[in-house]
């Protein structure tokens, strides 16, 4: 029985010694080198791209990582001109891209599809066409189970939405993680499809995404009334900073998500918004809203309804908690009741809402946070877990 046990211990040593022989370091010096390259990249490969700038480099990777050992590809250049990236696969890290003085005609700046990739220390500035109405997104999520961590998107001045989490096709979707960013700069669009973030569709928006956005910083992102718009069930936004942006956190279609202990701040914007509400059984607690303006015409808004709503219509309220909110100073009502009633045939009022404990003055109780505090700054440490 000992000698078994040495055996078998034997075996998994030498198995482990197997798989780490194969990890390595590349350096990549062109986007056609690194396209050679990658069906070599193994578990715990990590890839350094280096040299000049790369300048319309369309890259697209297939690439198999582990939880314990996933593939890493750190980018030391600038991508300009019409340049973009797609990973599909597993276990993928993307860290240090930089996607400046360039844009696309169409599609996606950098495309993420499969799960459980991060997307960490990233920047993407001023990624704008010449016609405001060219309608691309910047980063967008597929699959499941991504984590997007310390990057900065600033000037987006264009149609399309800066980071979008698509729920289309079969099996699991959503479960991403969006924390520790900063948004922002973003100047008035031309209606919709200018947000900020988009998690779903209106099609997919009954599809439980349970997708995690914390700790973000957005500052004067102006794109359009849904600075967020959460099309989907299951979101929680918590702990993010909102500070002159002239949108709302917006619940556009979708049931059961949580807005908690957030900070939104008007910071003189007039046009700043604060909550705006859709759908059922959603949790509004613990946030403080202070100085915003008419926006969405006060500081929560529960939108009125349509009789057996389509899905890109506005479903009644019904079943909303909100609970232990700070409102200070915002123009308007504190609790806008049926938002929109009697425009595009929005006749029901809100019903079984639960509001309770107000507060009406005070200092801030949560954290405020500054753009030093998220971001791809030097000198900031990573954290190595994955998107898990």
């Amino acid at each position: 029985m000992v000698l078994r046990l040495i055996c078998l211990l034997s075996l998994c040593c030498v198995a482990f010694c197997h798989v780490a022989s194969h990890a390595a370091d590349y350096e990549i010096e062109s986007p056609r080198r690194l396209k050679e390259m990658a069906a070599k990249f193994q578990p715990g490969d990590v890839v350094h791209l280096v040299g000049t700038d790369w300048r319309d480099a369309k890259v697209k990777l297939f690439l198999t990582g582990t939880r314990g050992s996933p593939i890493t590809i750190r980018s030391n250049v600038v991508w300009r001109g019409m340049s973009s990236f797609e990973v599909v696969g597993e276990h993928v890290v993307m860290q240090g891209f930089v996607f400046r003085d360039g844009y696309l005609e169409s599609g996606h700046v950098m495309k993420i599809r499969g799960s459980h990739c991060r997307v960490t220390r990233c920047v993407f500035e001023k990624y704008n066409p010449p016609e405001i109405a060219s309608r691309y997104h910047w980063l967008s999520l597929y699959g499941h189970h991504h984590r997007v961590d310390h990057c900065r998107f600033e000037g987006q001045n264009h149609s399309g939405g800066t980071l979008v989490v698509w729920l289309d096709g079969d099996g699991e979707v959503g479960r991403h993680r969006i924390e520790r960013n900063h948004f922002l700069n973003r100047p008035r669009g031309e209606g919709n499809g200018f947000e900020t973030i988009r998690i779903g569709t209106s099609e997919h928006s009954m599809k439980l995404a349970g997708c995690s956005v914390s700790e973000n910083l957005f500052e004067n992102c102006d794109g359009e009334v849904e600075l967020i718009s959460s099309k989907s069930c299951g979101n929680v936004f918590q702990a993010n900073t909102i500070i002159g942006c002239a949108g709302a956190l917006t619940l556009r279609h979708g049931n059961h998500c949580e807005i908690t202990n957030n900070l939104i701040l008007g910071d003189g914007d007039e046009r700043s918004g604060g909550i705006r509400v859709v759908g059922e059984g959603h949790q509004i607690t613990g946030n403080h809203i202070q100085g915003v303006g008419d926006r969405v015409d006060g500081a929560i808004a529960l939108s009125a309804g349509v009789v057996d709503a389509k899905p890109n219509q506005h479903a009644q309220v019904r079943r909303v908690l909100i609970h232990s909110n700070t409102l200070i100073e915002n123009q308007g009502k504190e609790i806008v009741w049926g938002h929109g009633l009697g425009s595009h045939g929005r006749t029901l009022m809100p019903v079984e809402v639960v509001i309770s404990d107000i507060k009406r003055s005070g200092p801030l109780q949560l954290q405020r946070l500054r753009a030093r505090d998220v971001g791809p700054q030097a000198g900031l440490p990573v954290d190595e877990a994955e998107a898990e």
